[in-house]
């Protein structure tokens, strides 16, 4: 098991939280298990990261939006995270999605090299 950490800022890690809540809620309807299971790992890492003592955090309980995250998770994870913003691309601005997706895509190439 390779575990791989990749700084997001939190305005792209939103992006990446919702296409994964999307994702979750279709799948367990779907009784697509293994993906509510990597969702619920995703999110929760994500959600770790955000719990940072000494920065100040809005009411919802996120740094600022541009405050990189620091997000550990399996690297298999990191790939399903690809797919799943892939899988939600066609409905959304695009701008984070890219963001999200080159970041990802870039440490878990040079983790691999």
């Amino acid at each position: 098991m390779r575990y791989l950490t990749i700084a997001i800022p939190v305005s792209a890690w939103h992006h990446v939280d919702g296409s994964i809540d999307n994702s979750m809620a279709i799948d367990v309807v779907e009784g697509l298990i293994i993906s509510t299971i990597n969702g619920s790992c995703v999110r929760d890492a994500g959600w770790r990261a955000a719990a940072m003592p000494g920065v100040e955090l809005d009411p919802h309980g996120w740094p600022p939006g541009d405050h990189p995250l620091q997000i550990t998770l399996r690297e298999e994870h990191w790939e399903w995270v690809i797919g799943e913003l892939d899988r939600w691309r066609p409905y959304d601005d695009g701008e984070l999605h890219d963001l999200a997706r080159t970041l990802i895509t870039a440490a878990i190439d040079s983790h691999a090299s």
